[in-house]
């Protein structure tokens, strides 16, 4: 497991019309890890504004390995699915730092 400030990224085509209960379904998801998962710290979802059933989710994390722990719990999962099953398609990766600018 590498360890540090670790990131994921969903890609979600959502169904259209289901756009609306997706970002709530997605916000369950979201509060859900930052009340129950420690080392998750906040998490953005953005929409493409030239294709309305695209969306990017970005979450941070203290370390990739809560991360994994969160993935593992029952809760966790029922809730992502539940986001997923409103999607066409539904992409995602995890991450770790290469550079950032500024440098602190």
């Amino acid at each position: 497991m590498t360890r540090g400030r670790g990131y994921t990224s969903g890609k979600p085509f959502v169904k259209e019309g289901k756009e609306p209960a997706f970002v709530g379904r997605w916000t369950l998801v979201a509060e859900w890890c930052l009340q129950n998962s420690k080392g998750a710290r906040s998490f953005r979802l953005i929409r493409d504004t030239k294709d309305p059933v695209h969306f990017v989710s970005f979450g941070e994390w203290d370390d990739l390995e809560w991360l994994t722990v969160a993935r593992a719990n029952r809760e966790f999962l029922l809730r992502f699915r539940g986001c997923q099953e409103l999607c066409d398609r539904f992409e995602g990766s995890d991450y770790v730092v290469a550079l950032a600018l500024p440098q602190t």
